[in-house]
C-alpha cells in the first residue's frame, strides 16, 4: 500500500490497482482486483488501524474481471455497499457475459487475444472463479457518496466501456479513472482496448476540465494530470469477429463451474 495524497492510498491488487479513500464516515474502495485480491485489501485496511466494517462503499469503475473480481467477497466480509453505473450492473450480476472491448491497434489486438486466452485458461483450471454479485447503488446518482460524506463526485466517463466511471475528489484534487487512461513510460495514455475512441477522448477532456492534480489509473502508477498525452488521431477498429471464440468457449465450459 502506498499513500498517493492525503487520505488516498494505492493498493496493487491482482492484475490491477485498487484505491482506498478515507472519508468522514468510513472508507471507500475504488475497484477490487481479480478474485482473491480481498486478502491484500483487508490487510491494507488493517494497516490503517481500521476494522473491515469501516469499509462502507466499493465503487466499481467498470465491469471487467480485474476490477470487480473481489467485490463479492469484500461485500460479504465487510458489509460494504457496491456501486457501479447501471450499464455495468448486469455484468456484475452475471446476466450478461463480460467480454473485452475492441482493439484499436495491432498491439491492442494481440493483447486482447492473449487476455482472452489467459482468462479462459484460468477459468478452465479453476485458478479463478468469478462470483456474481448484486450492485446496491447506481453510481450515476448524486447521493452515492453521501453515505460516507465524501467530498467529490462520480463522473460518467464512457469509452473503455459504456458504463465506465471516474471518482473525482475535490480535496485532495485526485481523479481515480479506472481504465480510462493507463500509465506508460511516465505518461498517461489511452487504453489499448476501447469501445469508442471519440467517447474516450471526450471523457479524458471531461476529467481534465475538473482540474485534478493527480490522476490514478487502473494500470500503472499515478501521475500528475500534466502527464496526460492526448492522441489526435481518429483510428478505425481492427476487424474482429463478433466474439465468436468467446461465445463458443462459454458454451463449452458452462457446465464446469
Amino acid at each position: 500500500m502506498r499513500k498517493i495524497a492525503e487520505g488516498v492510498y494505492r493498493i496493487p491488487a491482482r492484475a490491477a490497482n485498487t484505491y482506498l479513500v478515507e472519508a468522514p464516515k468510513g472508507l471507500v474502495l475504488v475497484d477490487s482486483g481479480l478474485p482473491g485480491s480481498e486478502k491484500r485489501i483487508l490487510k491494507a485496511i488493517a494497516k490503517l488501524g481500521r476494522p473491515p466494517s469501516d469499509l462502507k462503499l466499493v465503487l466499481l469503475t467498470h465491469r471487467h474481471l480485474d476490477h470487480i473480481g473481489s467485490a463479492p467477497m469484500l461485500k460479504k466480509q465487510t458489509g460494504a455497499k457496491l456501486a457501479s453505473h447501471p450499464f455495468e450492473k448486469p455484468y456484475a450480476a452475471g446476466t450478461l457475459v463480460i467480454s473485452a472491448p475492441s482493439a484499436w491497434s495491432l498491439y491492442g489486438r494481440i493483447v486482447r487475444k492473449l487476455t482472452t486466452l489467459e482468462y479462459w485458461s484460468l477459468k478452465l483450471f479453476r485458478i479463478i472463479k468469478f462470483q456474481t454479485t448484486h450492485v446496491d447503488l447506481a453510481a450515476d446518482e448524486e447521493s452515492v457518496l453521501d453515505g460516507v460524506g465524501l467530498d467529490g463526485s462520480v463522473v460518467w466517463t464512457p469509452g473503455h466501456t459504456k458504463g465506465s466511471v471516474t471518482l473525482f475528489l475535490n480535496q485532495p484534487s485526485v481523479a481515480i479513472v479506472g481504465d480510462l487512461l493507463r500509465s506508460r513510460r511516465g505518461r498517461l495514455v489511452e487504453p489499448l482496448l476501447m469501445e469508442s475512441i471519440p467517447q474516450t477522448q471526450a471523457s479524458v477532456k471531461r476529467v481534465l476540465d475538473l482540474g485534478p492534480e493527480i490522476i490514478c489509473p487502473g494500470h500503472g502508477r499515478p501521475l500528475p494530470a500534466s502527464r496526460v498525452k492526448n492522441e489526435k488521431r481518429v483510428a478505425k477498429p481492427m476487424v474482429v469477429a463478433k466474439k465468436k471464440e468467446e461465445e463458443d468457449l462459454e458454451e463449452l465450459t458452462s457446465g464446469l463451474f
